[in-house]
């Protein structure tokens, strides 16, 4: 019987090379996760089926001797279905098998550390997002100054509106703008605690926004929402690369509200009712 301690989260790590092993778990724990190693497929799944409920990331590799990755993705897919996982690999023709399959990333090898550690702070937070409770405390509602950012005029009027108007148990101040530049530039005097933006903007993509607030342009908020109408593959892993909570258009406005009030809560950002 497998037995795992405590910490930050654990992490499976799955893949036959002995120097892979040590090399990412060198990664993982200065991190503060729990590392717990496999060198094949069948010794993933044991640890899977003793202790995966305790686990909160696998790391796997797709080419290994016996059973490989996929098969043991699938096997997942069956134990723990909900279990994220991120495929490390130089099989670079298996990335639509595994996102069918419902991998969280799939990282190409040879990848940065940097991208490495990225990928698995932004895996993991989302994991810890989901399963906050949006519940207040009684008396206390969501109190946030948010910037939505949208080339579309009518998506500004109808969110800002609708946060406004159809929500009183929350207290939001809401600007909006329809350009990355215009965004970075009302920032300095709005210092906005969440921004909600699409990825596609003219002339400054979204990503590219979110890089320059967090370079010091602007007032960089707390967080960020990205609602988005991609379609092609790509667009949507450059938008879900940031790490933030994704929501396609059209989103219902109560999911938007649900996922506004988590971030107040993980941020501190409410007041008491009235106040």
């Amino acid at each position: 019987m497998t037995h795992l301690p405590d910490s930050k989260g654990t992490i499976l790590i799955v893949d036959d090379e002995p120097n892979v092993l040590w090399f990412i778990s060198k990664v993982c724990q200065p991190m503060g996760y729990m590392t717990v190693t496999a060198g094949n497929g069948i010794e993933a799944l044991k640890i899977i089926q003793e202790c995966g409920h305790k686990l909160d990331l696998v790391l796997l590799d797709l080419k290994m001797p016996g059973m490989g990755g996929l098969e043991v993705l699938r096997s997942i897919r069956r134990y723990q279905p909900t279990l994220p996982v991120i495929v490390l690999t130089a099989i670079h023709d298996k990335q639509e098998e595994c996102e069918r399959l419902g991998v969280e990333e799939f990282i190409k090898k040879p990848y940065s550390l940097e991208e490495l550690y990225n990928r698995i702070e932004h895996v993991i937070d989302r994991q810890s997002f989901d399963k906050l409770e949006a519940a207040m405390d009684p008396g206390v509602i969501p109190a946030a100054k948010l910037l939505i950012v949208d080339e579309d005029t009518e998506v500004c009027e109808l969110l800002s509106a609708a946060l406004f108007e159809d929500f009183p148990h929350a207290q939001f101040t809401i600007k909006w703008t329809r350009t990355g530049e215009e965004a970075l530039r009302l920032s300095q005097d709005f210092e906005p605690d969440i921004v909600i933006l699409d990825i596609k903007l003219p002339h400054m993509w979204g990503d590219e926004l979110v890089r320059r607030f967090k370079a010091g342009e602007g007032r960089c908020p707390r967080d960020f929402v990205i609602y988005t109408s991609l379609g092609d593959l790509s667009e949507i892993d450059r938008a879900q690369k940031l790490g933030y909570k994704f929501l396609s258009k059209p989103t219902d406005l109560d999911t938007l509200f649900e996922v506004l009030a988590k971030i107040c809560l993980r941020h501190h950002l409410v007041r008491k009712q009235g106040a």
